[in-house]
């Protein structure tokens, strides 16, 4: 992998694992922004699975490049399902513009993999 792209995996690795906490945490404001999204409560513990699996598989794939395209890839599928659950209950802009940024660099990371 490129330095951007290890770079891009540190910065993806974070914030799935700090992403994952609160999800196993479920502070009151996280629940809030389920309920307006319609994402039942029993749906965040495996969020948070999906992404340390994600974090996991971003460390793992240092050493296994096609690993790393793979969990990339998956990781855009992610974050673009929660940009469109976002944009489809007419989520602020505020409120999107993480999900959305996240897909943005998750992009980057799968191009950036493929440019070595």
């Amino acid at each position: 992998m490129t330095l951007a792209s290890n770079v891009l995996a540190v910065l993806l690795i974070i914030v799935c694992v700090g992403s994952a906490l609160m999800d196993f945490k479920k502070p009151e404001q996280l629940v809030q922004s389920m309920n307006k999204l319609r994402i039942p409560l029993n749906a965040l513990p495996v969020l948070g699975a999906i992404k340390i699996a994600a974090a996991v598989g971003l460390i793992l794939g240092f050493g296994n490049i096609r690993l790393a395209e793979v969990t990339g890839a998956c990781l855009c599928a992610y974050f673009a399902i929660a940009t469109t659950t976002h944009t489809r209950v007419k989520d602020s802009i505020r409120d999107t513009a993480p999900a959305f940024a996240l897909l943005v660099v998750s992009m980057l990371f799968v191009l950036t993999t493929f440019a070595r």
